[in-house]
């Protein structure tokens, strides 16, 4: 149990950072067209608000996709605490048969 508690840490911690940092690149990337459109200034106002609106957009995204990750996450060690404690059960009914 030991290694699927790890490899469920692993990959937990894998999607979170990974989410983080696309997230980041994304925002890069698009940081450039906005920062150009915000300099023309009949367009400046309107693309602040479009380049708000997106940034919000994307940070929604990428934490949702981390807060379902932490769920998955979650579930997954309560299914590894109830197969253990199954485990625990069951060797504890072998044990009085075996003595006969």
């Amino acid at each position: 149990m030991k290694k699927w508690r790890g490899l469920t840490e692993l990959v937990r911690d894998a999607v979170d950072k990974g989410a983080t940092a696309v997230e980041q690149v994304h925002k890069r990337t698009a940081a450039t067209p906005f920062e150009l459109l915000e300099k023309v200034p009949p367009l400046a106002a309107t693309a602040r608000s479009v380049h708000e609106l997106h940034d919000l957009a994307v940070s929604s995204s990428y934490g949702m996709v981390r807060w379902v990750n932490r769920v998955a996450g979650t579930a997954v060690v309560v299914a590894l605490d109830l197969v253990e404690q199954s485990r625990a059960r069951d060797a504890g009914a072998l044990e009085p048969q075996q003595r006969r």
